[in-house]
């Protein structure tokens, strides 16, 4: 009868499956694996790689972009400029739309 890994275990199993190069039945076999768990443990791991990826996608807003970002490019313009931690620096016109900021800032946290 095969054995019934805990979590750990099939998140340990899965990635040592990766570096053996041995096919699903082989790798199954050598561990004591029911293939089916082998296959839903594979899909769970597909399935909540995709779901964080997709929610990396929706954090980001769409922004425009300029010939050149300097203050200096704006003559006679003020700019706004907001440190962020980890050395983040954004530039933006004065009278940017407080709305579109708050976006941003969120997309960058």
């Amino acid at each position: 009868m095969p054995r019934r890994p805990s979590s750990e275990e099939w998140i340990a199993l899965l990635a040592e499956f990766e570096q053996s190069g041995l096919q699903q039945k082989e790798f199954c076999a050598k561990h004591d694996l029911s293939i089916a768990a082998f296959q839903y443990w594979m899909y769970r791991k597909a399935k909540k790689h995709s779901e964080s990826a997709a929610k990396l996608s929706e954090s980001f807003v769409p922004i425009e972009v300029v010939g050149s970002a300097a203050p200096v490019a704006r003559p006679g313009g003020a700019v706004v400029e907001i440190a962020l931690a980890g050395g983040i620096v954004v530039r933006l016109p004065a009278g940017t739309e407080p709305r579109y900021l708050g976006e941003l800032l969120r997309a960058l946290r």
